[in-house]
């Protein structure tokens, strides 16, 4: 950022503030933390109650004062103490063993039940920067202690004393870190926040330059105040919180191939000139090694024309079959000299425009957009304008690909072609393919029944859409399957792209009298005078969209824009993709040719082609000169390592746990090839005395090292009330020893770059990974200490990566996308890393591309995301209407509506249709709930009823009905109907009473009416 715009003014609060990006350029959602300094009286409101307090108390004598200043203004608190064992050496003193989960259960079971707040200082004695195990350990005893003791409304405080980077005037730039090791509790505070709702946790950076007295003053404030802050920091007197705000890209533009953001005209003619255009080509077809990208001219567009900046771009067979010379002259009859000219390839993409010619309506430059374009494969491609539409705003760039030939191909071919109806029967081949894919949904939305044939292991794809029928495409088995299906009739129509064998025949043999037989292939494709001898009856057409497009534009045109409504209402959803970079264009090629793929290829090109260098970044990196990545054998690891090697690096030590697998001997060698010299070490990076001796030999062996990548991290997943401390500790080793002992190691050498992967939980939060948010934590602590201490350093935030490492692996992805963050692809990795060694000035960066209305409906209490709920589409909860719905119901409809309000969460938490029919005795486990599933539908239900839920409620009462029953009766007081009011007049005259009185009752006054009623009808129920 410009030094002049690091500074903002919160005008309605008053605050000043500091902001710090989040984000780069490539990606729409532009982030920004800022830290909002508070200018006069920290809190408005104090509350005037008397509470009990638990304090876990620090050694320096921060707690002991707070307790004084409690119990000064009439409070009780009870101190507890690390020690050996369990023992009450005083009326409200404890001593406990932070080692032992038993002494902290046995603890929190001895507190009264409404004790009001837990405050955790142990953090505070943290002298060595790794020495994680006093806060994390203590807070993750703590939690699961209160989880299974059931104190749902005590509150809990998390307490560190610089920890976090605040900017206080003089350390506006980098705010230094005193406690780095003291920063994972923050980490994991915010997965307590998710996973713990009803415990409200909040963390607290106390000013390590203030006297413990002073500290404890303003510990007590924030206690004992009502405000509902829960990321809070002290400095020099004056109170900070955290806000999440939107970053603003600063001046300095890239010399890359990127993302066209900025609609303004002479920002496009800048683009022009600072990006070459280049196209995927062949000199001779047959052999797909021969792809190979050129350099070309970009078009200017003519009138009626726009050019576009692809993003992404749509692989069809289409393009394997030309790039292996198969293309026929001839289809049907008709010539194929349309498609034989073509010299390119690609036929659909998605991007942004760059330029327009006269006569073009309805789009502007900077427009995302997605377009039938020839050429596609290309970084620019002019095509006429009434091939080009809107992107469907909900869609990355990558699935918006997906739409154009795929689904254009299939709505011409029912709607117009075959022009199907409600309850035909229709036989789609090679189903699970992308226009197989868009065809199935196509179908399901006009009423047709699905017949879909694909090899075995795509079946289960096909069955995630709804459909029924699925059988082999590799053989002739379907005929007497569908003669069976459908006693003898045979399918209305068969939507054919099938080449092998007998195909055509036995599809023919299939199709009921005066059918239809629709092909879409190119390659062994009959007339229609071979259907005719074997099928007269039959309507056959060959669909070839090119022509189609050629010939009726305006038809073309109102498809794609009927097929955007669709996307973006939620009626089409894009197929699975499989996106490839474009340095792996032939390998894309390939993966279709062997029929490999489930859904859509696509290739995209957001980031820099092998061709298009940034002679900047490579004058960065020395060739004589050595590079170590941590973590180098995974496949983050060797993306980056071969990234480096194309950069120019020459030099690389690559670290890993467990050597080199077979699976990456190619990739290695590969770097070899490309010149580089490789070094791989089978080192734990958390073993400081095996890597002592590793750059005991990198210093003897190799060039200097000038630049460092810790990306080494192992995942262990587990929601806090099932994890234990070994598998929490696994985590951290590798992320928080691991970085500080390459710290240490190389605080006094003269680095270029020193790196760390951070990841968005880190950031975010995200249940199920506290140990994950720790380790992350303190990289980013790390990262702010190094640079207030003048040494490289920047921790890098990333969301989950697509395809590559640990979380894809695991399908993290999947989780993630339920809470509305989405994935990054590896070429969108390399080109953010690239930007973010150029020019970041700061410690940390988060890159995460969030679907902010979906993850606000997960996060909407935490102040932290106030900035985008107030400017997010996010339509307000109903939830207290809710309660209050099934609070003045009829008793005999509560029951009813609670089950459904259950349906409809549980729906929610597994991605199931509205529609789905669940059942009561049916068990969550059985339905696909998780730990973590169960700890979101357990947060959704404390929201909409109002109400505190235990963790382990989805355990004890595993099915709706139980659950239903749990919550009408112990949780929420309520009953169903076992008094039926012999009149029907008082029973109406009682409800309007009812009504009319709880309107003009406040919410505790209506608490205990409720209760008087009910205990006045359990009494009577008794008596009778």
């Amino acid at each position: 950022m410009d030094r002049g715009k690091e500074q903002v003014t919160i005008s309605t609060s008053n605050q000043k503030s500091s902001l710090l990006p989040v984000a780069c350029s490539l990606f729409p959602l532009k982030q920004a933390l800022i830290v909002a300094q508070v200018s006069e009286s920290p809190i408005s409101q104090v509350s005037l109650k008397h509470h009990d307090w638990l304090i876990f108390a620090d050694r320096g004598g921060v707690a002991e004062h707070l307790a004084a200043q409690l119990k000064a203004q009439g409070d009780i608190c009870t101190l507890v103490f690390p020690g050996e064992k369990y023992q009450k050496i005083a009326p409200a003193t404890f001593v406990i063993n932070c080692d032992r989960p038993e002494d902290f259960l046995q603890l929190i079971s001895s507190q009264p039940q409404d004790i009001y707040g837990i405050i955790q200082c142990w953090s505070l004695d943290q002298p060595e920067a790794v020495a994680f195990e006093k806060g994390c350990k203590t807070t993750l005893f703590l939690v699961q202690a209160l989880g299974k003791a059931g104190l749902a409304q005590s509150r809990l405080w998390l307490v560190t004393c610089g920890a976090q980077p605040v900017p206080t005037g003089d350390s506006e730039d980098y705010p230094e870190v005193l406690a780095v090791g003291q920063s994972s509790v923050w980490g994991m505070g915010k997965v307590v926040a998710l996973e713990h709702p009803e415990l409200k946790c909040v963390c607290i950076d106390l000013d390590p330059k203030a006297p413990s007295q002073v500290q404890a003053q303003a510990l007590q404030a924030e206690i004992c105040s009502e405000d509902i802050e829960d990321r809070v920091a002290f400095r020099r007197g004056l109170r900070y919180v955290a806000r999440l705000g939107r970053y603003q890209e600063a001046g300095g533009r890239r010399q890359i191939a990127q993302r066209v953001v900025d609609k303004a005209e002479g920002r496009s003619q800048e683009l022009q000139k600072l990006i070459q255009n280049f196209r995927l080509t062949m000199q001779e077809r047959g052999i797909l090694e021969n792809l190979q990208w050129e350099p070309i001219n970009r078009r200017p567009p003519k009138s009626g024309e726009v050019e576009i900046c692809v993003q992404a771009a749509g692989l069809n067979f289409l393009d394997v079959i030309a790039a292996l010379g198969l293309l026929p002259e001839q289809v049907d009859g008709v010539s194929q000299q349309h498609l034989l000219e073509t010299t390119g390839f690609g036929g659909e993409c998605a991007g942004e425009i760059v330029a327009i010619g006269d006569r073009v309506t309805g789009l502007a430059i900077g427009d995302p957009v997605i377009a039938i374009a020839h050429g596609s494969f290309s970084r620019f491609v002019t095509v006429d304008a009434a091939y080009v539409v809107a992107k469907p705003k909900n869609l990355s760039f990558e699935a918006a690909a997906a739409i154009p030939v795929n689904f254009l191909t299939a709505y011409y071919a029912f709607h117009h072609a075959g022009k199907i109806g409600t309850g035909d029967r229709i036989l789609i081949h090679a189903a699970a393919g992308g226009t197989g894919m868009a065809a199935v949904q196509i179908a399901q939305q006009l009423g047709a029944e699905v017949f879909a044939t694909a090899s075995p292991p795509k079946w289960q794809a096909l069955r995630n859409m709804g459909v029924r029928h699925i059988m082999n495409s590799r053989t002739s088995e379907f005929v007497e399957t569908v003669q069976q299906i459908t006693q003898g009739q045979g399918v209305n129509l068969v939507l054919n792209s099938l080449t092998s064998g007998d195909a055509i025949a036995h599809s023919l043999a299939v199709i009921h009298p005066q059918g239809q037989f629709l092909e879409i292939g190119k390659r062994v494709v009959w007339d229609s005078q071979q259907v005719a001898q074997v099928r007269p009856d039959v309507a056959y057409k060959v669909i070839d969209l090119v022509r189609v497009s050629q010939e009726q534009p305006e038809l073309i045109q109102s498809i794609l824009r009927e097929l955007v409504e669709q996307f973006e209402s939620g009626l089409l959803q894009p197929p699975p993709l499989r996106i490839f970079p474009i340095q792996e264009v032939v390998n894309a090629f390939r993966y279709m040719q062997q029929a490999k793929h489930i859904g859509k290829i696509v290739i995209s090109l957001s980031s820099e082609v092998l061709e298009v260098k940034n002679l900047a970044f490579t004058d960065k990196l020395h060739g004589d000169s050595t590079y170590l990545i941590t973590g180098g054998l995974g496949g983050l690891g060797l993306l980056i390592a071969r990234w480096l090697v194309e950069q120019g690096a020459k030099n690389l030590v690559l670290i890993g746990r467990k050597g080199v697998r077979d699976v990456n001997q190619t990739q290695m060698k590969a770097l070899e090839q490309a010149g580089a010299k490789v070094v791989i070490a089978q080192v734990d990076v958390s073993d400081m005395t095996a890597m002592q001796q590793l750059f005991s030999e990198i210093q003897q062996s190799l060039p200097p090292l000038r630049g460092v990548i810790h990306s080494a991290g192992v995942l262990a997943d587990g929601v806090l009330q099932q994890l234990s401390w070994e598998r929490f500790e696994s985590v951290m080793a590798p992320k928080v020893q691991g970085a500080w002992n390459l710290h240490q190691l190389i605080e006094h050498q003269p680095l270029d770059f020193f790196v760390l992967f951070s990841s968005a939980a880190a950031l975010l939060g995200s249940p199920g990974q506290s140990n994950h948010a720790a380790a992350n934590a303190f990289l980013d602590a790390l990262a702010a200490y190094r640079r207030a201490n003048a040494l490289p350093g920047l921790s890098i935030n990333w969301g989950v990566v697509a395809e590559v490492g640990s979380a894809a692996q695991r399908q993290v992805d999947e989780r993630a996308q339920q809470r509305g963050v989405g994935t990054i692809t590896p070429q969108k990795v390399l080109a953010v890393l690239e930007q973010l060694l150029l020019n970041s000035s700061r410690a940390t960066v988060g890159v995460v591309p969030i679907h902010w209305q979906k993850f606000l409906e997960q996060s909407a209490n935490s102040p932290f995301f106030a900035d985008w709920r107030e400017t997010s589409e996010l339509r307000p909860h109903l939830t207290s209407a809710f309660r209050q719905q099934l609070a003045v119901a009829d008793p005999s409809d509560r029951r009813e509506l609670l089950v459904a309000h259950v349906w409809q969460q549980v729906a929610q938490v597994l991605g199931l249709p509205s529609s789905a029919q669940i059942g009561l005795e049916q068990g969550f486990v059985e339905l696909g709930i998780d730990s973590l599933t169960a700890v979101e539908l357990r947060n959704r239900l404390q929201t909409s009823l109002e109400c505190a839920i235990t963790s382990t409620v989805m355990f004890d009462y595993p099915t709706v009905g139980a659950l239903v029953d749990y919550l009408m009766g112990e949780v929420l007081g309520l009953e169903a109907a076992d008094i039926v009011l012999d009149e029907e007049l008082e029973e109406t005259t009682m409800k309007r009473s009812l009504l009319a009185r709880t309107q003009e009752l406040s919410e505790a006054q209506l608490e205990e009416f409720i209760n008087q009623k009910l205990d006045r009808l359990i009494q009577e129920n008794a008596n009778g």
